[in-house]
């Protein structure tokens, strides 16, 4: 073979390649199935709702009642372990702000499970941390564990039920 058409068969593969190349391209720019669109949403409502419990825990670690309180829908109930049951968001509202004043708290949240089912979701979570009794200055252990039922509310989760336990032993 002499260069001339060694030149112009490397010519013919590199292009060759390149077409390859862009064939390749477009097979994955093609349109995502129904499937791969559903996985998607999902995983994208999912990481909506474990930000909305990053919120839930900073707006909690600073005692900011009006940040709290609109995380949840407006019928919310709070099932909090030891107390009665907490209807309605003036309730909601209340509900936080007496916490807020009897005790400081400082808590991580660590997402166990979430399950997304068209416009409801629940969120399991446990958390841990510290809890400060205002009145004496005195820092206790925390460790819950949490159930959130989540409704999607104009497009964004929101909390509308919430119960929690401890899971410290008994003192």
């Amino acid at each position: 073979m002499n260069a001339s058409k060694t030149k112009w068969v490397g010519v013919l593969v590199a292009v060759g390649a390149l077409v390859g190349c862009g064939a390749e391209a477009d097979v994955s720019s093609q349109e995502p199935t129904q499937a791969e669109e559903e996985l998607s949403s999902a995983g994208r409502q999912k990481a909506e709702i474990v930000q909305l419990l990053a919120r839930y825990e900073t707006a909690l670690n600073a005692n900011d009642v009006p940040a709290v309180v609109d995380l949840y829908t407006d019928d919310s109930v709070l099932l909090p372990g030891n107390t009665p049951t907490v209807a309605g968001i003036q309730a909601v509202e209340q509900f936080y702000t007496g916490t807020f004043q009897a005790i400081d708290l400082d808590l991580k949240f660590h997402v166990a499970e979430v399950v997304v089912s068209n416009d409801l979701a629940y969120l399991r979570s446990n958390s841990t941390g510290t809890i400060k009794i205002v009145a004496t200055a005195t820092n206790i252990p925390s460790a819950n564990q949490e159930l959130f039922v989540l409704r999607k509310h104009a497009g964004h989760w929101k909390f509308a039920r919430y119960a929690f336990s401890s899971t410290l032993p008994a003192q």
